[in-house]
């Protein structure tokens, strides 16, 4: 009969490497092209939605980086301007770590509250609170 030492071994040796990392955040890539003048993002809501924030908020954050106008229609956002892949997810990885990642624990289960009149992002996991840049 084997013992335990030896079972957890066996175990550790067969997990995944993804999964023996520790990290479980993945952030999303937006998907693009461009139709004429515009820059469409065919699954903006969709990385919105998996990192858990509004997409007006993250289109408005986008948008100012990017130094033009935007908006959302059903899942995708319209971009006025050609705009390379790697540019739109230069400027998500940017959101990611001002609005999403928290500063202590740098984990993404934050939320976006309003304390004192300031917009916090707070973490739902060690508890930080950090104040983040109004758009």
């Amino acid at each position: 009969m084997r013992g335990y030492e030896d079972l957890l071994d066996d175990l550790y040796k067969n997990l995944p490497k993804k999964v023996s990392t520790g990290e479980r955040f993945e952030p999303p890539r937006l998907q693009s092209f461009m139709q004429g003048s515009q820059t469409i993002v065919k699954n903006f809501t969709d990385a919105a939605n998996a990192l858990r924030r509004d997409p007006q908020h993250m289109l408005k954050f986008i948008s100012k980086e990017l130094a033009t106008a935007g908006n959302v229609e059903g899942s995708r956002a319209i971009l006025q301007g050609k705009f390379k892949e790697e540019q739109l997810n230069a400027r998500l990885t940017a959101y990611i770590k001002e609005y999403v990642l928290c500063n202590e624990c740098k984990k993404p289960d934050t939320t976006l509250t309003v304390f004192e009149g300031a917009k916090y992002k707070r973490c739902e996991v060690c508890g930080a609170r950090a104040p983040v840049k109004s758009i």
